[in-house]
């Protein structure tokens, strides 16, 4: 397996959740289906399993009726919102160096796609690839990134843009409207999405003002880079659930059982011991840093008993929650 899960920050799928809360369509019920959590905008905080992300966008599209809607929310994405757009545009004055920083920046997003830019003679390839396959054609995550990456590089080639000098590659071009501002579409393969045109326009000035940018700072996080921490990550939105067994651990990770065991056994731990930890971790917080009763806190962590609770948490601090609290407490509380 992989050094770690591939993941992707949640709240990427938001433009999926708000078009389909736009549409009346339940997209609550498709991310409970998924094991994803229900909050609609979702968090930008938390990361989850890759391929929970291409399921949800492929089934957003069947759920909307749209055979267009990943494409759709790509093209009208608003570019300079987009973190790694953003800060490559603040910093970037030739269009290759935009392209160069925005797959740098991209990585703080998803440890799941490496976005990439390469010569060779006289045409330049722009595009990434998944870390991990998919196990279903990815038609609309293509679509989706199609959709803004076209959008991007119309923009930042104006002054030399030229359709019939660009080719797409994607998994499935009937996912992309034929009117789609006549670009040139081949089929690729599940692993990523490509986009070839002439090296000349990477030594095109970057007009900063096509995007007038907003975010300058980095706001968040990198995605975890070692496979016990994206498994931390990719579990922490579960800790509520009492029956996080081993087996719907490692499905909500999205990988096979006794491989995820044996990658975490290398590391020294188990998938048992992380949950009771990030379990102890969240309870010793909340028991710190809030004032909610010990059975509600009990049960954000997976407990429907607080006595259970108590005791498991005792085994895990050597204090009570009670002791803890007052031992704990934060100053302001």
């Amino acid at each position: 397996m992989t050094s770690n899960l591939p993941l992707i920050r949640l709240s990427a799928i938001n433009p999926f959740l708000l078009e389909l809360r736009r549409r009346g369509a339940d997209a609550a019920s498709l991310l409970r289906s998924l094991g994803l959590p229900g909050d609609i905008p979702a968090s930008k905080e938390l990361f989850v399993s890759s391929l929970a992300i291409y399921e949800f966008v492929e089934r957003s599209a069947e759920l909307a009726g749209d055979p267009h809607l990943g494409f759709q929310l790509g093209n009208e994405l608003e570019l300079q919102a987009w973190e790694p757009i953003a800060l490559a545009a603040n910093e970037a004055r030739t269009v290759g160096e935009l392209l160069t920083r925005f797959t740098l920046h991209a990585l703080e997003h998803s440890s799941s796609t490496r976005f990439y830019l390469r010569t060779d003679g006289e045409r330049c390839t722009f595009g990434f690839a998944r870390v991990v396959e998919p196990q279903t054609r990815p038609g609309q995550n293509d679509a989706f990134y199609l959709g803004f990456i076209s959008r991007m590089m119309i923009h930042t080639t104006r002054n030399s843009w030229d359709a019939t000098q660009v080719l797409f590659r994607v998994a499935d071009p009937d996912c992309i409207p034929s009117t789609s501002a006549r670009l040139r579409i081949a089929t690729g393969d599940n692993r990523g999405i490509q986009v070839t045109f002439p090296a000349t326009w990477l030594l095109e000035p970057f007009e900063r003002s096509t995007y007038q940018a907003s975010v300058t700072e980095k706001s968040v996080e990198h995605p975890p880079d070692s496979l016990v921490d994206s498994v931390r990550a990719a579990l922490m939105p579960h800790m509520h659930d009492s029956d996080l067994t081993v087996a719907k651990a490692a499905r909500i990770c999205r990988y096979d059982r006794r491989q995820l065991s044996r990658g975490l056994r290398s590391e020294g731990t188990t998938i048992s011991k992380e949950i009771a930890k990030l379990r102890a971790e969240k309870a010793e917080k909340d028991l710190a840093d809030t004032n909610q009763r010990v059975a509600d806190i009990a049960q954000t962590v997976g407990f429907t008993d607080a006595t259970v609770f108590s005791r498991a948490f005792k085994n895990w601090t050597g204090q009570s929650p009670q002791e803890y609290r007052r031992t704990h407490r934060s100053p302001n509380r």
